[in-house]
């Protein structure tokens, strides 16, 4: 009896929470693509606000990060802390290209990866060369991004934040925002073609 008690218990804890975790799916995407976001609201202790990116393969995130950016953004600007976490996102990508292709996945390369992100501005400033008072303080490691866009490597496309799968990753998110985006983010509403068509597909 205790046994059958247990296994009743275990049976309807693992019921409960199947859908915990991450669920990947030979149907989702078949090449990896980045979402990257960060908040404008800097922690009163030290100045710096907090980040975050996912990368997105087999419907579900291979690597993600959520952490506070390594400066300050001395603009003060969102652009700045927006342009700051596509860089950590960029090396991210970068180096899953490099072991792709050292593993021999070179079909799931062979365009840049592209990285969707809901700034315009840091968008621009990655394939652009402007100057203005809003990016003339950014720390000059930080424009690793226009390598990499200018190499090919990455697409720094627009998002709207609405659709951001890293934007749960950021801050505090309303029930409405978590509900819409985290059963994507974990897989288990399917990540694929399609899904990304309906997220980026707007005028």
């Amino acid at each position: 009896f205790p046994w059958l008690c247990a296994m009743h218990n275990m049976i309807k804890w693992i019921c409960q929470n199947r859908k915990r975790g991450l669920k990947f799916s030979s149907a989702g995407n078949s090449v990896p693509v980045a979402f990257s976001d960060a908040s404008n609201k800097s922690d009163p202790h030290d100045g710096k606000c907090q980040f975050g990116f996912n990368i997105m393969l087999s419907g579900a995130p291979i690597i993600a990060m959520s952490k506070k950016l390594n400066h300050v953004s001395p603009s003060g600007s969102a652009s700045h802390c927006e342009y700051m976490a596509l860089c950590d996102c960029n090396k991210a990508v970068v180096w899953l290209r490099q072991l792709l292709e050292e593993l021999g996945f070179l079909e799931m390369i062979a365009d840049p990866t592209p990285v969707y992100g809901d700034n315009l501005q840091a968008n621009k400033l990655c394939v652009e060369d402007f100057m203005s008072t809003g990016n003339q303080y950014i720390y000059l490691p930080y424009h690793f991004n226009k390598e990499v866009c200018r190499d090919g490597s990455v697409e720094v496309r627009f998002i709207r934040s609405a659709f951001n799968l890293a934007d749960i990753m950021t801050k505090p998110v309303s029930k409405g925002v978590l509900d819409k985006l985290l059963m994507t983010f974990c897989g288990y509403d399917v990540f694929d073609d399609a899904k990304l068509k309906a997220m980026t597909d707007y005028k």
